[in-house]
């Protein structure tokens, strides 16, 4: 071996020693941090613990004069902890956090650059159910992270005042919105507050506010929409929003519903539409809805055919003669029919097939 060679050998074993030292520390050093972090937070644990238990003024008083470095170990088991907890003892345990000022800083972190800090910022007001808050976050639902603007949506719905509806529903027709489904659902935790708000998105220009709207008051059951849902239906220019609209009315819908649902199987509508409709006069529960669902089973759509006949055995006996009836012809409608009572009965024999435990008497017992 040259000696220039035995030199870079030596060279590169000291910088790989020294590489692998270096390391060796880092690890002994996050450990040495992290053996104290641990020591540090065990005391505030037990009193958390003990908190949690009784809910006492000496635990909440203590918690508050914790050291900023002893709550800074515990503050993650707190938050966790208040989004578990009810009633007094999460009053309580909110107490600690606005005495400890946690509150105004959360409030003055909304504001920061860091989108980190504010994603967290807006999620601890929302655990804290801090309603002055709600301007704020709204604002949030504009930011330009995707992370904050998640935040804020979570936040508002746990938050839950109604005022948050209409802002909600508005981000939605910004670029790059928060996910659809995200603020539908924190719409739905506002509960039937927001619906006044819901009702006036349903004539909003753009198409993701009316499916969105829609989509909530579906889940919130919310019958006193009808009347403007069907609206939707009848005017809507957007094929999916009209397709939103059966669906509503299927879940909310009355008697008067089934005109606007008739409508919508006519020939001349798409057949996308045509379905959706059949398939939502079953879920209406309407008896009168039988004779016209079983004209729609000889649909020359394949899709409408079987969900009108899907529909017809939600209705009852009615619908089951009406397929019954269906079943012995040669046609179209005959095939649906035979299709769909062939499930319902191997769906009967299945339930049939599984063993039935007494009443009182747990399984594996």
């Amino acid at each position: 071996m040259s000696a220039l060679a035995t030199a870079i050998f030596l060279v590169l074993f000291v910088v790989a020693a020294g590489v692998g030292t270096m390391i060796a520390l880092v690890r002994g050093a996050r450990h040495v941090r992290e053996r104290r972090r641990a020591r540090r937070a065990a005391r505030p644990r037990r009193t958390l613990l003990a908190f949690a238990a009784d809910g006492g003024d000496a635990e909440r008083d203590e918690l508050v004069r914790l050291p900023a470095r002893d709550w800074r170990a515990v503050e993650p088991t707190v938050l966790e902890l208040l989004a578990k907890v009810r009633g007094e003892a999460r009053t309580a345990l909110a107490e600690v956090f606005i005495r400890r000022g946690l509150v105004s800083r959360a409030r003055r972190d909304l504001r920061r650059r860091g989108p980190v800090r504010r994603a967290r910022a807006a999620g601890v007001l929302g655990s804290l159910g801090h309603r002055s808050a709600v301007p704020e976050l709204c604002r949030l639902l504009l930011d330009p992270n995707p992370d904050v603007r998640v935040a804020a949506v979570h936040s508002l719905g746990r938050i839950a005042d109604p005022a948050a509806a209409g802002p909600l529903l508005a981000s939605l027709a910004a670029p790059n919105p928060a996910p659809s489904q995200l603020v539908a659902h924190s719409l739905i935790q506002l509960g039937p507050a927001a619906v006044p708000a819901l009702v006036a998105a349903l004539e909003e220009p753009t198409p993701l506010v009316r499916m969105t709207a829609l989509d909530a008051v579906r889940l919130l059951g919310a019958t006193v929409a009808e009347p403007e849902v069907a609206a939707v239906l009848r005017d809507d220019p957007s094929l999916e929003v009209r397709l939103r609209a059966v669906a509503t009315l299927g879940r909310i819908g009355t008697r008067a519903t089934m005109p606007h649902l008739l409508t919508a199987c006519e020939p001349e509508q798409p057949a996308q539409l045509r379905a959706a409709a059949a398939r939502a006069l079953g879920e209406l529960g309407v008896v009168a809805a039988v004779a016209p669902l079983q004209a729609l089973l000889s649909s020359p759509d394949y899709r409408t055919g079987h969900e009108a006949a899907g529909a017809l055995l939600r209705l009852g006996a009615g619908g089951a003669a009406a397929l019954a009836e269906a079943a012995t012809g040669t046609d179209r409608a005959a095939g649906h029919a035979r299709e769909v009572l062939a499930l319902a009965d191997l769906q009967r024999e299945y339930a049939e097939s599984i063993p039935q435990w007494p009443a009182g008497v747990a399984q594996g017992a």
